[in-house]
């Protein structure tokens, strides 16, 4: 049976906004009369230039970036950029310094490991992730070459509320590098004092292939490394820069996409307005949980994520249960990670609210068949 409608609560790739999906439909295969889909259209030919010019337009104006901040297009996802941070930043001493708050940003550390000295900053007593440290209990070495952190956990559901500034702490000449894949364009950040940010487009903004990076351009220009010897060449950021994302053939049909969720986003009052959409979508589930004595939620409240919220059945035997069913209401990919069990709704921008009223339905519905004296 085909159901009428459907909601996608995976982690990424997420759902996207039906307008989006239409535009694309009518508009992929001969792209402004060109004779040409867009996934044919030479990536430097004018009307690819122009698609690519649009979409990095978008982002400054969506994010109001400064004029010492490029928008570059890459490939690797987050967990590229992973090395890809290392191998650009890293300065002889080879030190870099992590905030660990989750299982993703244990993997930046882990994998900078190949290519540096790493420190963790918040010093871990447990590795259940519920809650962000305090910026004063940091120890960030004083000459790092840069402090990393995961502005938002899709697995464990940890989101900082706000960006971090280091000149708070006596650090604000570390420069600063941000994971933002899951909550970019999902609410106001402020970048004004982030040397580098980025984050795979698969969730706030299109489609799995292409991953958006905002950097200084101070910090290119101080870059020691020589890609030459060190970083492969389509890794570099200066060669990025210099040869705007086109270096190597660029993703072309995913950063198309993200320009149409760019202009949907506009459309819809941009990031201040879906930072309120947003809020009120995650409150309504966590009003909720928090009520209720069938479901519950690890992450203390200061730092609760807005787009990707974690919650557990006090009865786990029953998370199958609570899965099958949800799937027969077309109520998709609300299975937990496998590291942390349990159920995951992530909520991103192209999740309305009547998906998550839905999903309030069916877990009102399974608690009252459920439910059980404590």
């Amino acid at each position: 049976m085909k159901l009428s409608a459907t909601y996608n609560f995976g982690s990424g790739p997420s759902q996207l906004p039906s307008t989006v999906l239409e535009r694309f439909s009518t508009s992929f295969l001969n792209w402004k009369n060109s004779g040409m889909s867009v996934g044919e259209l030479p990536h430097r030919g004018v009307f690819f230039q122009d698609i690519l010019e649009e979409t990095k337009s978008l982002v400054r104006e969506l994010l109001g970036l400064n004029d010492e901040q490029e928008v570059l297009f890459m490939q690797g996802g987050a967990r590229g950029q992973n090395a890809i941070v290392p191998l650009n930043m890293l300065k002889k001493n080879n030190k870099c310094d992590f905030v660990v708050t989750g299982l993703w940003s244990k993997f930046s550390a882990k994998e900078a490991e190949k290519y540096g000295d790493v420190s963790i900053v918040n010093k871990l007593t447990t590795e259940s992730y519920e809650r962000i440290p305090e910026i004063d209990s940091w120890v960030i070495r004083n000459d790092t070459s840069y402090l990393h952190l995961c502005t938002n956990e899709t697995v464990h559901g940890v989101e900082f509320q706000r960006v971090p500034d280091l000149r708070e702490v006596n650090r604000g000449h570390v420069p600063l590098v941000l994971d933002c894949s899951s909550n970019l364009f999902s609410r106001a950040l402020d970048l004004s004092n982030v040397a580098l940010a980025y984050a795979g487009t698969q969730k706030n903004l299109g489609v799995a292939g292409v991953t958006l990076v905002i950097i200084n351009k101070k910090l290119v220009e101080s870059c020691i490394v020589d890609p030459s010897e060190i970083c492969p060449s389509v890794f570099s950021y200066k060669n990025v820069l210099s040869e705007n994302s086109c270096q190597n053939t660029p993703p072309t049909i995913p950063i198309f996409i993200t320009k149409l969720v760019l202009e949907w986003i506009k459309e819809n009052g941009g990031v201040e307005a879906l930072t309120e959409i947003n809020a009120e979508k995650s409150k309504a589930l966590y009003d909720y949980i928090d009520k209720s004595n069938f479901y519950y939620s690890n992450v203390h409240i200061s730092c609760r994520s807005r787009v990707n919220i974690p919650f557990f059945l006090k009865d786990s035997s029953l998370n199958d249960n609570f899965v099958e069913g949800a799937m027969k209401r077309g109520l998709l990919n609300l299975k937990g990670h496998p590291v942390l069990g349990g159920i995951r709704a992530s909520v991103y921008n192209g999740m309305p609210m009547k998906g998550v009223l839905n999903l309030l339905d069916w877990m009102s519905t399974f608690e009252k068949e459920y439910c059980y004296e404590t």
